[in-house]
């Protein structure tokens, strides 16, 4: 099915870019540029067929085991200590990578830890790890953490056995909402303060402010041997369940479509693969059936993979 794909139909085809999306919205509401930006990359001759193979997978009675000579190794997002309950853990990518018969990890990065912090760890991590590929799958803030640490000086012999990455609702290029959650606005205030009460600090947002200037303010470095594929929400406003979703949502709306936390034209313009999840929020609620998909995207890695290892079988 990719075989069709030929570099000359990418080179042609182009997503709508930030300012075009932005015009929409303005012109026609938040909700329409979303569905317009989504039927994009479904449409697109690089993520929709990935997007239709995926769908197909997720259709299979039975699993196929796994057969990569890779294991699943998981870069958490913030608070995956204090709150295992979230999920920052990883615990779906986990449970259902072992349903295939994957081999799981976890890189023990710091729950709270600056970028340049957690970035040290992940390489240092790697570098002690090189015996076999892996897969790396982040979360949200363990997305940043990633992306950092491919900046690392010595992210080429680090990453150099990194077979793919999966990107959770990853904050790459950081989020508007840190600069707002920072802020002395009443309700910032609140929540900071929640979160204090808890033990659990918010002093490592100022790493995922958004825009020009910010520690996020950079290319993605990505090695050409690393197959990339991003997994994130597309909300419309009527999808959003909870008013503090609504809120963050608002409040990014002068961004164009955004799932609350992330800015999707943002999303659409990094490397690799996207799987868009219509109707998903950055935390990917309401509910949706994020299990049966995360295995469906690890089975495809896991053929992918064998496929680049075999060629000929």
């Amino acid at each position: 099915m990719n075989a069709q794909v030929t570099p000359a139909l990418l080179e042609r085809w182009v997503l709508p870019t930030a300012h075009n999306i932005q015009e929409i919205a303005a012109r026609e509401g938040i909700d329409a540029a979303t569905t317009q930006l989504f039927q994009s990359v479904a449409e697109s001759p690089q993520h929709g067929p990935f997007m239709r193979r995926v769908d197909e997978i997720c259709q299979r009675i039975e699993l196929r085991k796994w057969k990569a000579e890779a294991p699943v190794i998981i870069v958490p997002g913030a608070f995956y200590r204090e709150n295992p309950r979230s999920g920052a853990d990883g615990r779906i990518l986990r449970q259902q990578a072992e349903r295939l018969g994957c081999p799981t990890g976890i890189i023990p990065i710091a729950s709270r830890g600056s970028l340049k912090q957690n970035a040290r760890i992940i390489c240092d991590w790697l570098l002690e790890h090189h015996e076999q590929p892996v897969i790396l799958a982040s979360l949200s803030k363990g997305g940043a953490d990633v992306k950092m640490a491919l900046a690392e000086l010595d992210a080429a012999d680090a990453f150099k056995n990194v077979a793919a990455w999966v990107n959770l609702c990853g904050i790459l290029n950081g989020t508007p909402m840190a600069e707002w959650l920072l802020s002395r606005n009443p309700a910032a205030l609140l929540n900071r303060l929640y979160y204090t009460l808890r033990g659990q600090g918010l002093g490592f947002l100022r790493d995922l402010g958004y825009g020009p200037g910010r520690p996020l303010d950079f290319e993605l470095q990505l090695p050409q041997h690393v197959r990339m594929i991003t997994i994130a929400g597309f909300p419309l406003h009527e999808h959003l369940t909870t008013a503090l979703a609504r809120r963050c949502h608002r409040r990014l709306t002068q961004l164009g479509p955004n799932d609350g936390s992330l800015i999707l034209s943002d999303v659409c313009a990094l490397p690799g693969l996207l799987y868009p999840i219509w109707g998903a929020d950055h935390y990917l609620r309401p509910q949706t059936d994020v299990n049966k998909l995360v295995l469906a995207v690890l089975q495809y890695l896991d053929e992918e993979l064998q496929w680049r290892t075999h060629p000929h079988s």
